[in-house]
């Protein structure tokens, strides 16, 4: 019972099948390449090895009887039992702790007999390295893959749509505990530390955070967020808080609007339209709609609301990192040229994609922004939501 109770706690996880899935479908990319390698870095080294600290570069060989290698910094080896991270976790057995990771990666080609092969990248990958392998291997063919990486990322599974949707619960949680404890004269750091705590407390990462932006005329913007940690709310401020919490290196992503006091009529005017704006845009979310069509729903539906458009809404995907971008599988032919859509471009939308909706009203008059968001991975007939975060306004009086 005990131990039940504490997997309860624990939350989803990824399972052995889960990495066994994205290594074959890796591979079998890899192999239509004449790929024999594939080094990883940053997020997708993430991607492949579930997260394990100290990491510095993955090594996935094309071949199903070769280990995954994690290449670690040494000094997270030194001073425990070899097998301390076996018996931690089951995703990686062949880890590695080196001072230069260069050269375990160059041995690591060497143990795969591929001095004379095909070898890829995708991530972080330095120039200094590159040239190291290379005076190391001169036979050495060293291709960016990145692209494989992107494609398969794109499409979240089962078990990351459970991450994805618990890490948005944790924001949850951090939005409920600010609403009930924060008040007018604390300082914005005091009211971000209810949030942490709240989503602490719940089993989030250590990396999990939000911004907090709150004054008169509200915005959301990460200098002033940073500005607001030293300052103290006051009566009739308006507080946007953008999460950013994750659960197993998996990512939340939404926002709330809080009121501290009596809300005026404009802020209830803009945010009563930042709900049907909203709504129309999400009821555009489908596998087959694009990127193109979901923007310009965002913009026909303020164009009725007597606000302006920002750049700064979010509709947008996510996963691991925040944004995350489709791969080349997913791009579609644009008809305005891409104007308007940002690093992504236009792309198709897919059952599996995850996204924030978070769309931004401006009023023309005082400059005022207000925003409404949640999050939701796209379906066959068209969307599910994650986090459960309604789209409210929420008042502090």
């Amino acid at each position: 019972m005990i131990a039940n109770q504490l997997d309860a706690r624990r939350g989803p996880s990824l399972s052995l099948r889960e990495r066994n899935r994205r290594y074959a479908t890796i591979r079998s990319r890899m192999k239509e390449r004449g790929i024999g390698a594939l080094i990883l870095g940053g997020s997708n080294l993430t991607y492949l090895s579930n997260g394990l600290p100290g990491e510095l570069f993955g090594i996935l060989p094309a071949d199903e009887g070769e280990e995954f290698t994690s290449i670690l910094i040494w000094r997270y080896l030194v001073d425990i039992p070899a097998n301390t991270f076996r018996d931690a976790q089951d995703w990686v057995v062949d880890y590695r702790g080196a001072k230069n990771p260069n050269v375990q990666i160059v041995e690591r080609i060497k143990e795969l007999k591929l001095e004379s092969g095909t070898v890829a990248y995708a991530g972080r990958f330095g120039h200094s390295g590159y040239n190291f392998i290379m005076k190391q291997l001169p036979s050495l063919k060293i291709v960016d893959a990145s692209d494989i990486l992107d494609d398969v990322r794109t499409i979240k599974s089962d078990e990351e749509i459970a991450l994805i949707d618990h890490a948005n619960s944790l924001f949850n949680l951090a939005v409920e505990a600010i609403h009930h404890k924060a008040r007018p004269g604390m300082l914005g750091r005091e009211v971000v530390q209810i949030g942490l705590n709240a989503m602490f407390d719940a089993g989030a990462d250590h990396d999990s955070g939000f911004s907090l932006n709150f004054g008169p005329n509200p915005k959301q913007n990460p200098v002033l967020a940073w500005i607001c940690l030293d300052r103290k709310i006051q009566e009739g401020d308006v507080a946007t808080l953008t999460s950013h919490p994750h659960f197993r290196h998996y990512a939340g992503h939404t926002d709330q609007e809080i009121i501290f006091g009596s809300p005026s009529q404009l802020h209830l005017r803009m945010f009563d339209s930042v709900k049907k704006v909203h709504a129309a845009v999400v009821s555009r979310i489908r596998d087959g709609a694009t990127q193109r069509e979901l923007i310009e729903t965002y913009e026909t539906a303020c164009s009725g609301t007597g606000f302006m458009t920002c750049e700064h809404s979010q509709i947008h995907q996510y996963g691991i990192e925040v944004p995350e971008f489709p791969g080349p599988a997913f791009k579609a032919v644009d008809p305005k040229g891409g104007k308007g859509l940002g690093s992504a471009g236009n792309f198709t939308l897919k059952t599996g994609m995850i996204y924030s909706i978070s769309p931004v009203l401006i009023d023309g008059a005082t400059e005022d922004l207000i925003l409404g968001g949640t999050t939701m991975a796209v379906t066959d007939s068209g969307f599910r939501e994650l986090g459960k975060r309604p789209v409210e306004l929420l008042v502090i009086g």
